[in-house]
């Protein structure tokens, strides 16, 4: 299950760092790893992520207006789409 804390991804628990998804699920498990792109897939097509230009803060933004958006961690505004739900 993806979800997104504390401004990082994470996935069944784990930080989706570049050691991580690279190192651990892609060498040692590929069949997670397969299963892990799936469901980054799957979320990202369903909800709006976006980033923090500033702090590089990630978060699913639950509004329905992007304007009005702005980093929970340091309230800058520079965001940019990771991707958008156009539901």
């Amino acid at each position: 299950m993806i979800e997104y804390k504390g401004g990082k991804e994470y996935w069944n628990g784990s930080e989706c760092d570049y050691n991580f998804v690279s190192r651990t699920l892609a060498d040692s498990y590929p069949q997670d790893y397969e299963r892990y792109i799936n469901e980054s897939m799957e979320f990202i097509k369903k909800h709006t992520v976006l980033l923090c230009s500033t702090c590089h803060y990630k978060w699913v933004h639950n509004e329905t207006h992007i304007s009005t958006a702005q980093c929970p961690s340091c309230k800058s505004l520079e965001l940019k789409i990771i991707s958008l739900n156009k539901s």
